[in-house]
């Protein structure tokens, strides 16, 4: 299985829940996410194979520094699909003849970048391990939500709350570089996922306009 697929696989997010609150031997694995050995077994091996946990000393435990990648790419779906979009009327002013092509290989360069810089920061490592922390340790909500939530499904939260959460960052200090650097990307983040509208959302844009409301 890919990192992909696990992430969205409700035993292997039952054992990456489970770890967030600590390391685990592979027989207190399977009997607290009620799977039969062989199959828990079978996915520790598959998660540490893709980079999302770790093994040392006959116990496991999140890899927190090869999964933060693996979160940034699955975290920026919009922000990935939004990108081509800034440089389309750039290549299309210079008379690019695969101006989408060229547009969408600028996205994909910039949006490693930022990638590398996110993953490089240590207060964004700290936020996102806080997150799954606080999610499964503080955060109270219905017996059933929790079984069938996937990671998959935290991930893409990051980037829907991001829209909530980045206007109440600027009245806050940042008094650090770490700080102003996270600042800064997330902005950019959020002003590409403001920016862009999918045909429905330009239409809902469009249907608020015809009203007077927007």
């Amino acid at each position: 299985m890919s990192a992909d697929t696990l992430l969205s696989n409700r035993n292997a997010s039952h054992i990456f829940f489970l770890l967030v609150r600590g390391r685990a031997k592979a027989d207190r694995v399977a009997k607290s996410c009620k799977l039969k050995k062989a199959e828990a077994n079978k996915l520790l091996d598959r998660m540490v194979r893709a980079g999302i946990l770790e093994q040392a000393r006959g116990s496991y435990g999140i890899d927190w520094e090869l999964f933060l990648p693996v979160f940034l790419r699955e975290a920026m779906n919009i922000y990935a699909v939004a990108m081509p979009w800034k440089f389309i009327p750039k290549y299309l002013e210079k008379g690019e003849e695969d101006f989408i092509d060229a547009a969408c290989a600028r996205a994909e360069r910039e949006l490693a970048k930022v990638k590398v810089k996110l993953a490089a920061n240590d207060l964004f490592f700290k936020v996102v391990q806080s997150y799954f922390t606080i999610l499964v340790t503080e955060m109270a909500g219905p017996q059933d939500y929790m079984e069938d939530l996937r990671v998959s499904d935290a991930i893409d939260e990051f980037e829907y709350a991001l829209l909530k959460i980045l206007p109440k960052m600027r009245r806050q200090k940042r008094n650090t570089k770490q700080a102003k650097e996270l600042f800064r990307l997330l902005s950019d983040w959020y002003r590409q996922i403001q920016g862009y509208d999918t045909p429905t959302g330009s239409a809902l844009r469009a249907a608020f306009m015809e009203h007077g409301l927007v």
